[in-house]
């Protein structure tokens, strides 16, 4: 039921204090139009001390004020048989209850209970001269005016809990992005030049020119992934960079360097496209030369002597990408494991694609299938 999942609604003291004023002005409206002040004004005072305390009191007890301001009105009628200015305080409990109280179908019990005792009253003469009509109507009135505030506000709780929820989960996206970004940028860069130096120290002995040739490309590599460590940086704080915004994004037309950049650093590659990578819009394109770079960052790191061979086929709709190594030596795997399949996987799902890695009777493939258009702007 859809009340079940509304929750109490919890006025302020300002809220409280209208309220309690109101019933002030009825009160005084109530005690000058009797004539008789022995019983009426002990009555009515105790009301307005109720919606008093009531207002100024944090832990007063709101049930007190729907029993009393329907209690005493009746208990006036039926002693007087005509003070209806005092139903003016019936009708502010049932709009107070109905725009408060958390428990709905009690809101409607003691609504439509009021309604039908003051009905009875009235007919059966108990509250002679009493406009019973017109009072029944207000009581109506009242209970709907109190219903539509409750929504409101309730409206407006939930719709300030749905935000919150949204900047947590946009926050959280935001997190994971700038994870994969930072894994992908430094894994690359240290692994490259970690292979530079590796050729470096076994050559620096028996060919000295060439081991100078590899730190030479280690340091260029260092430089390059330095200043795309800053770009990104400077993106994902949202400063003005005009340099880091001028910068384009990877896309599959690096691929081919990026991988003469693992060719050089020593390891067995070879790359073919076939197809038009230019109409591959720049966020797919992105997604798919980060996989790349995974993938042969992680071929880099686990095995040793391997074939790794890159293919890219680009389609009407769809590019594929498919990253296999086969033959080497498999290192020993990390015991904290990895974060590279999770951040390949969540690059083809950034993008609307698909992406599945594993072992194969060779050695171990990646495959990823992106769609050429995803309306995002990398």
């Amino acid at each position: 039921m859809e009340h079940q999942r509304l929750t109490a609604v919890t006025l302020d003291i300002p809220a409280k204090a209208v309220v309690a004023g109101l019933a002030t002005v009825i009160g005084v409206g109530t005690t000058i139009t009797r004539d008789d002040q022995a019983v009426t004004l002990p009555l009515v005072g105790a009301l307005v001390a109720v919606f008093w305390g009531w207002a100024l009191i944090a832990t007063f007890p709101v049930w007190l004020v729907h029993i009393a301001g329907i209690a005493v009105p009746l208990a006036l009628n039926l002693i007087e048989n005509f003070d209806e200015v005092s139903m003016f305080f019936t009708v502010l409990v049932i709009a107070l209850l109905a725009a408060t109280e958390h428990r709905r179908n009690l809101v409607a019990a003691m609504t439509i209970a009021t309604m039908v005792l003051f009905f009875v009253l009235a007919i059966s003469g108990a509250l002679n001269g009493f406009g019973w009509p017109n009072w029944v109507f207000g009581l109506g009135f009242s209970w709907g005016f109190g219903e539509m505030n409750y929504r409101l506000a309730t409206t407006i709780r939930e719709l300030e809990s749905t935000r919150a929820i949204v900047a947590d989960q946009a926050a959280l996206r935001e997190r994971r992005r700038i994870a994969r970004d930072v894994h992908d940028l430094v894994g690359h860069s240290l692994t490259v030049v970690l292979l530079h130096l590796t050729g470096a120290r076994h050559l620096i002995d028996k060919d000295p020119a060439e081991a100078k040739r590899g730190l030479g490309q280690a340091e260029s590599a260092c430089r390059n992934s330095l200043s795309d460590i800053r770009r990104t940086v400077a993106l994902l704080r949202d400063e003005d960079d005009r340099t880091a915004a001028a910068t384009p994004s990877p896309s599959l037309t690096d691929i081919q360097r990026l991988v003469t950049e693992f060719s050089d650093a020593g390891l067995d590659v070879s790359y073919e496209a076939v197809g038009e990578i230019d109409k591959v819009e720049s966020a797919s394109a992105l997604a798919g030369y980060r996989i790349v770079q995974e993938a042969l960052t992680n071929a880099s790191r686990h095995t040793s002597g391997a074939e790794v061979t890159v293919a890219l086929m680009v389609d009407e709709a769809s590019y594929d990408v498919v990253v296999s190594n086969s033959g080497g030596s498999v290192a020993k795997p990390s015991e904290s494991g990895g974060f590279g399949l999770a951040s390949m996987r969540e690059r083809a799902k950034s993008v609307g694609g698909s992406l599945i890695a594993g072992p194969t009777s060779q050695g171990w493939t990646v495959e990823a299938s992106l769609p050429i258009d995803t309306g995002v702007v990398a």
